[in-house]
């Protein structure tokens, strides 16, 4: 499903839509426009916890990064960091794998022990 942004909201109207509207009193016009602007300022709302999220998840890894590289052996906590990015690396594209099998037949593979 397509998300309307505010200016969508107008720009799929028709000069001679905008002069209806125009022409009708202000409450109705109102009606008319009201649905496709909450779902523009809906989408604009998600977008931007989405980025405030991203940014905020971010900041605590950059945190506990640098707090790590302080209190502990800086070869350890390099080998880790490494680690764990690997790890959480591997485990997105397997999720995607995953994901995008879902949709075969065939039966789960084993993993090797």
């Amino acid at each position: 499903m397509e998300r309307p942004t505010p200016h969508d909201a107008f720009s799929t109207l028709t000069g001679g839509a905008l002069a209806a509207i125009g022409a009708l009193s202000s409450w109705i016009a109102v009606l008319v426009l009201l649905p496709r602007l909450l779902m523009a300022l809906t989408h604009l709302m998600t977008q931007g916890s989405a980025a405030w999220t991203t940014s905020r998840r971010d900041s605590m890894w950059t945190r506990h990064e640098d707090r790590l590289l302080a209190l502990v052996d800086p070869l350890v906590a390099l080998q880790h960091l490494e680690r764990v990015r690997r790890d959480s690396i591997q485990a997105t594209v397997q999720g995607q794998t995953a994901a995008a099998d879902s949709g075969n037949e065939s039966p789960p593979q084993e993993s090797p022990p």
